[in-house]
């Protein structure tokens, strides 16, 4: 008789290690709290618009690299009409705005990118020609070069370094400001590089729909393969007896029995709520207490009837005069996300953007949301307001062109997916964490797996897909199965 397996979330990380069960023999469930699939893998619908929450850039997309095999295999380029999902590639990575007034564009191919901090800080030309060379090294790493792994290894933990100390080796202060301005100080280099290194081979695009899209086409891929899903069911507790996970109690208090269960949900929320804290293991104490988070976010999206295509897709402007949240936090700038490559998001002419501002200032907005409503709904519009007059100093004026807007914040993310302090990938990629291992088992509870962000410090779509993948071939290994990914 197959072995029914019960998944607990339907992220990408839950919809991998589900698709890659079922083609393997096993019945899979997936339980998942919310009514669609991808968990901040999303969008969602306002106005005529489609808002993007997710991808940015996606390592794996294009064919001969690593994850693009693990991306066909989930049907994750396969579009509902059975059309191939197009890629968008950009000319440049991002533009950062300087305190300065100036502002650098981060080109996608590496010798412009080295011209161009070669023109910033001629006095910096030997620490710019290493930052470019490390670059070629990383991107050759990714290029399906099966040579590359031992060059790939060394230039990883070489930007494993905080990204503070790494800008020290630069005189130029615009330079520096570059580095600090991209990521918190204590972040490592690589969380900047690994993308940016994919650029010149194409290998890190778009993919046209945006990410519930991509994220409905894996769903679909699990459910041809006879993956059943139960939406609308947030997972309560772990059903344990004698020391083996049984199934899963669901918050209505109805029961799924399984011979195994995976979480590919929330981390803290499967350890201290789900298990009752019973079996936390010394990695994930020290995780949880010791690890910093990646931000939640402030997003305002907006839909402006008109094509801003003139615009680059990415940037994250300075603006003298700091936008100040409500959570006490102040920002010169923020990230800028112009929609006008993808007509999927936006009625024909208009164009969505988004502005994302990060914050680790969670309480503040669960508070004002649960407690003063109307003012957490003021709140959202006055920051709205901001952020549309400092849009008018780059596009123009907006008066009569803005027919959506919407604002998310951490409360948002909490809500929508359960996510620990609304962080919106789990632990921050620092050297710290970069260089620890967490477990996927945990000791005392056999037939019991977590997978996903909370597990793989970093994050990221590919980490998740393949954490499914893994832990898919880890129990077939155990039931003396031979792993396949076909199906």
């Amino acid at each position: 008789m197959e072995k029914h397996i019960v998944v607990i979330g339907a992220g990408v990380a839950g919809l991998s290690a589900a698709s890659y069960l079922a083609r393997n023999g096993y019945r899979v469930t997936v339980v998942e709290k919310h009514s669609l699939p991808g968990g901040l893998c999303t969008s969602w619908k306002r106005g005529g618009y489609t808002i993007d929450y997710c991808i940015h850039w996606l390592m794996g997309s294009r064919e001969g690299t690593p994850f693009y095999s693990l991306w066909q295999e989930l049907g994750a380029f396969t579009n509902a009409d059975g059309s191939q999902v197009e890629i968008v590639n950009f000319d440049q990575f991002t533009t950062i705005g300087l305190s300065n007034g100036d502002s650098l564009c981060l080109s996608s191919n590496l010798e412009q990118l080295k011209e161009s901090l070669l023109a910033l800080a001629p006095e910096d030309a030997k620490q710019i020609k290493k930052f470019h060379r490390s670059l070629k090294r990383l991107a050759g790493s990714f290029s399906g070069n099966p040579f590359a792994s031992l060059v790939q290894f060394a230039t990883m933990m070489g930007h494993l370094v905080p990204v503070e100390e790494y800008a020290k080796r630069f005189t130029n202060p615009r330079l520096r400001e570059i580095f600090l301005s991209s990521l918190p100080p204590d972040w490592s280099l690589i969380a900047l590089t690994i993308g940016l290194s994919q650029q010149p081979y194409k290998s890190a695009g778009y993919p046209i729909g945006g990410s519930l899209n991509f994220a409905l086409n894996i769903a679909r891929k699990a459910s041809s393969l006879g993956v059943s899903f139960r939406y609308n069911s947030p997972v309560e507790k772990v059903l344990v007896s004698e020391g083996k996970a049984v199934g899963v109690q669901l918050s209505d208090g109805r029961i799924v029995d399984a011979d195994y269960v995976v979480s590919a949900a929330d981390g803290y929320t499967t350890l201290y709520a789900m298990l009752s804290g019973l079996y936390l293991s010394p990695a994930y104490k020290k995780a949880y207490e010791q690890y910093p988070l990646f931000p939640s976010i402030v997003m305002v999206a907006l839909g402006i009837k008109k094509d801003l295509r003139q615009f680059v897709h990415s940037s994250s402007p300075y603006f003298e005069e700091p936008l100040v949240l409500c959570d006490g936090t102040s920002h010169n700038n923020f990230s800028l996300n112009v929609y006008a490559f993808d007509p999927t998001l936006a009625p024909e002419g208009c164009t969505l953007v988004t502005v994302l501002i990060n914050t680790w200032e969670w309480e503040a907005w669960e508070k004002l949301a649960s407690d003063h409503r109307q003012e957490y709904e003021e709140e959202k519009k006055r920051i709205a307001g901001e952020v549309v007059m400092r849009l008018e100093a780059l596009f123009g004026p907006l008066e009569g062109l803005i027919d959506m807007v919407d604002v998310s914040t951490p409360h948002s993310v909490i809500r929508y997916t359960g996510n620990w302090r609304g962080s919106f990938e789990g632990f921050a990629p620092t050297k710290a964490t970069l260089s620890a291992r967490l477990p996927k088992t945990l000791e005392g509870l056999s037939r019991f797996a977590m997978i996903g962000q909370w597990t793989a410090p970093g994050g990221g779509l590919p980490s998740a897909a393949k954490d499914g993948r893994d832990i898919a071939r880890m129990i077939c290994k155990q039931d003396g199965k031979h792993f396949s990914g076909k199906g």
